[in-house]
């Protein structure tokens, strides 16, 4: 059996392939990309549609093609396809190898944990097919394990392979691997040696990680991690050229210091200075992305490239914004993340996106809003200082705080009378643990949210949604988080209080019909 038949790769959003987020990153640099609400994309190793069917859904006048190996996440994601009524995307079960795409050209190829995990034909395959679908200003993303960086993860690789060795079966090999990991975290308890730390950091994140990263990742036949500059040089046996990177931050050397900025600045080329960074952050993995080596780019990055792009964050500000003077505060992602801001303008501006979030704005529109905010709660002679917004949102951008996209989008953001889950969401949480969002990215659910989506079929107002997740309750469904209470009425107070925030939360991240 495949091992991707028998251990499916989780699927979900991958928010750096949006469209939306190339064409951005290609027209930063002068590549005049396709329009992201009417483009053609092409996905190489899709799975089961995690990352494509969302795109198709909600760009429904672009068109998709997924090609995947594994015949039972291909018939899964065919299957999603039909039951949302799909007409722009098809998944198609088959080998990169013999892949034939026929006279279609892709404005956006994206070939997301295939590189480095495929033999060395399929590799030259995947990278000659970018060469030959590209349109003329299309963008490949294509991710992979960067050496000398993975080394360390190679360390334990090497003993979870030889502990399964001979081990066929792939949930013997999870098991197996789990009880070395278990070993290894006990035993190197104490140590402080930089291997017995990193390994025991490794293990905590693998076992919160879903199992088909510890398997794919850790226990397949090929994991192939690279130079960067061997990765680029490949690429250009292809036709292609390399474009930046999808996290924007990693191209600038001054986010390594001073120092190590003046140094890699007398390396020249900036593949060489790429590679050398990748040195000094002991790197091992990217999201590399290329376009046609015949495009003409612009390495000179201007923060008057801003002018054309609508911005998009979701963040939570501090209890109270201070738009009197220059001081840096922290806006949170759901996550936990924080970006740091100091201008009263941009804090006025990320306050104003986090308001108005999924929404996008353009930035003149984004600019008046922050210079109405400055005027009115703090001081109005900063409301003028333009400069200094564009230099923040410049860096907030090109660390993921802030996304751009080509032009303003508007998303309904109340939650109706009667609210509705959009029919993806429904479907994904009949199947799994989380949702994809307007932006791309997800929302994670607990049997609770998964009932609630459930229960979201637009015959229920509020009231009737808490009495449906009450009967769950009282049917075994759910479990009773007040069970032994000595106030039943207490549970309905609390369910319905859960019912609102996870409302508002669906409603926020653009999950509920409009």
């Amino acid at each position: 059996m495949d091992s991707y038949d028998a251990v499916p790769y989780e699927s979900t959003p991958l928010t750096d392939t949006h469209p939306g987020h190339l064409a951005v990153i290609g027209r930063l640099f002068g590549l005049e990309t396709a329009d992201p609400d009417r483009c053609r994309v092409l996905e190489l190793g899709c799975a089961s549609g995690g990352n494509l069917v969302p795109l198709a859904w909600n760009l429904p006048e672009s068109t998709f093609l997924g090609l995947e190996l594994s015949a039972r996440q291909a018939a899964e994601g065919a299957d999603s396809v039909r039951a949302l009524g799909l007409g722009n995307i098809e998944i198609r079960q088959g080998d990169i190898l013999t892949f034939d795409a026929g006279a279609d050209r892709f404005d956006y190829i994206i070939a997301h944990g295939v590189y480095s995990w495929v033999p060395e034909p399929v590799r030259e395959r995947l990278l000659a097919l970018c060469g030959e679908l590209l349109a003329p200003n299309g963008v490949a993303y294509i991710s992979y394990n960067t050496l000398p960086g993975w080394r360390m993860k190679g360390m334990l690789r090497d003993m979870l392979l030889h502990h399964v060795r001979g081990v066929d079966d792939p949930a013997l090999r999870l098991q197996g691997a789990h009880d070395l990991l278990a070993f290894l975290d006990t035993a190197t308890t104490g140590l402080e040696a930089l291997s017995a730390r990193f390994m025991r950091e490794e293990i905590a994140r693998l076992r919160t990680a879903h199992p088909s990263y510890l398997y794919h990742e850790y226990l397949e036949t090929f994991n192939e991690p690279q130079l960067f500059s061997t990765f680029i040089a490949r690429a250009a046996r292809h036709g292609l050229q390399y474009l930046a990177d999808a996290e924007l931050h990693t191209l600038f050397p001054t986010t390594l210091g001073e120092r190590a900025a003046e140094l890699l600045e007398g390396l020249g080329e900036l593949e060489e200075q790429e590679q050398y960074m990748d040195f000094i952050r002991s790197r091992s993995f990217r999201k590399s992305l290329l376009c046609r080596a015949d495009a003409s780019l612009v390495r000179e990055l201007g923060l008057e490239q801003l002018d054309g792009f609508a911005f998009h964050a979701d963040l939570a500000p501090p209890r109270k914004i201070d738009l009197r003077r220059a001081k840096e505060q922290s806006f949170t992602t759901p996550g936990g993340e924080r970006f740091g801001a100091s201008h009263p303008l941009t804090k006025a501006a990320l306050a104003h996106l986090g308001a108005v979030h999924p929404d996008s704005v353009a930035l003149p529109a984004l600019l008046s809003a922050a210079r109405t905010l400055v005027a009115r709660d703090g001081d109005a002679r900063l409301a003028a200082q333009a400069e200094h917004l564009a230099g923040e949102l410049f860096s907030l951008l090109a660390h993921g705080a802030v996304r751009a996209e080509p032009r303003a989008r508007r998303f309904p953001r109340t939650v109706p009378a009667r609210p509705a889950a959009t029919a993806l969401a429904r479907l994904q949480a009949a199947g799994g643990a989380h949702l994809a969002t307007v932006r791309h990215a997800t929302v994670g659910l607990d049997g609770f949210a998964r009932r609630l989506v459930h229960h979201l079929d637009g015959t229920r107002d509020r009231d009737a949604l808490v009495d449906a997740l009450l009967a769950d309750i009282h049917a075994g469904a759910l479990p009773n988080p007040e069970a032994g209470t000595s106030r039943p009425e207490r549970l309905r107070e609390r369910v319905a209080a859960n019912c609102d925030r996870l409302l508002a939360l669906f409603a926020r991240q653009g999950v509920l019909a409009g």
